[in-house]
């Protein structure tokens, strides 16, 4: 079976089916996907049970790994996952996976500013090519993740705003 990408959240979003991300994946798929993603700002790959490992081996396809700030900053008893280019960005509690962070956890307080508007790694020299979330345990309601595209919101500006913005940087 081949990749096959389908435009979901009025183009936005593309579901990705026809591909095992759990077994090593081959140029062609690699090169799909990278075609998805310029085609799409965020791609979903439905029912892919991955391991930390498998995660890992899938994302490599895609660039060098980043090492997570939070899982250097946290001892490795209290890391969630042992592999640091994994970030654990869970509202889970580390022991009890049935019950949320208690108000007062320090990692959920750490992360608090991620509830907020941000980008990956855009403080960086050189930023993230792409972030992979592996959604582990999905609630049956809420918890929505929000994207934006800023291609999207680029060709939403109006020709006089486009002028306005055309030499500008933004640095972080």
């Amino acid at each position: 079976m081949s990749i096959q990408i389908r435009a979901v959240q009025n183009g936005f979003v593309g579901e990705v089916t026809g591909v095992d991300l759990c077994a090593p994946i081959s140029p062609a798929e690699v090169a799909a996907i990278e075609k998805g993603m310029d085609d799409y700002a965020v791609l979903v790959f439905p029912d892919q049970p991955m391991t930390d490992d498998q995660q890992i081996a899938f994302t490599a396809n895609f660039g060098q790994l980043e090492i997570t700030l939070a899982g250097q900053m946290a001892k490795p008893g209290e890391r969630r996952f042992q592999r640091l280019e994994l970030g654990d960005i869970s509202n889970l509690d580390r022991q009890d996976a049935t019950r949320l962070r208690s108000r007062t956890d320090k990692t959920r307080m750490y992360a608090l500013a991620n509830q907020l508007w941000h980008s990956d790694a855009s403080f960086r020299a050189v930023g993230a090519g792409y972030t992979l979330l592996h959604a582990r345990v999905v609630p049956s309601k809420g918890a929505d993740t929000q994207f934006a595209d800023m291609r999207g919101a680029y060709d939403a500006l109006s020709a006089k705003e486009k002028a306005e913005v055309a030499d500008l940087v933004c640095e972080h």
